[in-house]
């Protein structure tokens, strides 16, 4: 099935902005009923007689009070929340232009159901469409479906293995009475919820837009058999149960070399630790940190040591590492997505949070935890705390992108205006604290973002 939808999406509906939030301003006139055409619609766009693929129109009012609408692929966790440039109404007749796509759709609204044609590219097909009720999932089968089912993802083209987590939960707050998340074990992954569950004619699809990704598959007894979807679509086939991750054989001597926590800096200052863990019946676990980046428990798939060379690799995350090892230091070079980092020695010990060297009484105002959303919806997190020698400790969230604890790096606030530097990901906040809000703007690489934040922990 889902190879239908790609081979759509590809020839007709290519994605030119997959996560627009604001919609164009479009125009409209008289209503052929008032408030008729708010809401979703969804229908099978017809290609030819064997090949259909579920798309819907989710029709709103902006703040102006005009129509603004988005357009859904709902199986295709690639083709999400696309702008519709104009929605156009006259008498009954209505218009959707999505510049996006280069498509336009044409129909008319009689009797609750819009009945026209989808242009693009120079085709026509057809495309009814009716209000969208997405339906529940019998009890029984979210019985069934509930709880940790895992999978091992093969990316042929990269030669890499990911194990998944997909975790179903009851849930009664749910359109379809279920909700989910997603782990990556080995990318250090977990908690990533679903944007939607359903199942439709007995197809279990979930979706996770923001990370643009999905699968779509059916339940037969205790696996879930499908297409993983992610810039194109792999086999999937989940299996019910939680994952269990197996260590690695590594000779006894090594396993007690390594054991126990590592740490140091690569260039920048950028802190790097490793993690070895001995398991039963030889079996070594490693893992690699990125605290100053967000990123913790990536699991080594590969540890290697012949004399003083050792050399480790975390496939999944595309990160590898190669050095020499003697009894008091991990000293080598760190590869991430083919990206030199630099040298790096590691050392025993644990990483420890940067303090900030503030008065206690000038930092107080700040302390506790401030939350926010960026223009795209993403949440940020702050939080400032007290060390155990009193100093300041502040780190940052961003929980969309699985980037936890990031500590703040530079600091200065003077009671009113506040500027800080998160050097992990090269990002700046500067702003002024008025009333239990901060209002600035956030700086990444990739441009300038407002950001008001307001305390969520009183």
């Amino acid at each position: 099935m889902y190879q239908t939808i790609k081979a759509l999406r590809l020839r007709w509906l290519f994605p030119a902005a997959l996560c627009a939030l604001s919609f164009g301003a479009p125009t409209w006139g008289a209503e052929p009923e008032k408030e008729a055409l708010i809401g979703v619609w969804q229908g099978d766009l017809v290609v030819n007689p064997s090949t259909r693929v579920t798309i819907q129109f989710a029709v709103t009012r902006d703040a102006h009070n005009t129509y603004a609408a988005v357009l859904n692929a709902p199986k295709d966790a690639e083709l999400q929340d696309i702008p519709v440039t104009s929605v156009s109404v006259s008498g009954d007749k209505v218009v959707f232009v999505v510049d996006a796509v280069g498509g336009r759709y044409e129909g008319t609204l009689q009797e609750h159901k819009l009945t026209g044609k989808w242009q693009q590219n120079g085709g026509s097909f057809d495309l009814s469409m009716a209000p969208y009720v997405k339906s529940r999932i019998p009890a029984a089968t979210a019985e069934n479906l509930r709880g940790p089912w895992h999978a091992v993802l093969s990316f042929p083209k990269s030669g890499v293995k990911i194990p998944i987590v997909v975790d179903f939960k009851i849930d009664p707050s749910a359109p379809s009475g279920m909700s989910a998340t997603l782990d990556s074990p080995d990318q250090g992954a977990f908690g990533i919820p679903a944007e939607a569950v359903s199942l439709e004619d007995g197809e279990l699809s979930a979706t996770w837009p923001r990370q643009k990704m999905g699968l779509s598959a059916k339940v037969e007894g205790n696996n879930i058999v499908g297409r993983w979807i992610e810039s194109g679509s792999v086999p999937l086939i989940l299996t019910k149960g939680q994952y269990v991750a197996v260590g690695l054989d590594v000779p006894e001597p090594i396993r007690h070399q390594l054991s126990g926590n590592w740490y140091g800096e690569v260039a920048g200052g950028i802190g790097v630790a490793l993690r070895f863990e001995e398991q039963p019946h030889g079996k070594l676990s490693g893992f690699l940190d990125s605290p100053y980046e967000g990123r913790r428990g990536i699991r080594l798939d590969r540890i290697d040591v012949a004399g003083s060379r050792i050399s480790l690799g975390a496939s999944a995350a595309d990160i590898t590492f190669s050095g020499t090892l003697t009894t008091a230091a991990i000293n080598g070079n760190l590869v991430a997505s083919g990206r030199d980092r630099g040298n790096v020695t590691l050392k025993r010990g644990d990483y420890i949070p940067q303090p900030l060297h503030v008065a206690a009484d000038a930092a107080s105002p700040l302390l506790g935890q401030w939350t926010g959303k960026t223009v795209d919806k993403t949440d940020v997190v702050l939080r400032f705390q007290r060390g155990e020698r009193g100093d300041l400790i502040a780190s940052e969230d961003i929980p969309d992108r699985q980037l936890f604890s990031m500590p703040v790096t530079g600091f200065a606030f003077d009671g009113q205006s506040i500027k800080l530097t998160v050097r992990g990901i090269a990002a700046e906040f500067s702003g002024k604290l008025v009333n239990n809000e901060i209002n600035g703007d956030w700086t990444l690489p990739n441009g300038r973002f407002p950001l008001r934040l307001t305390r969520s922990d009183r």
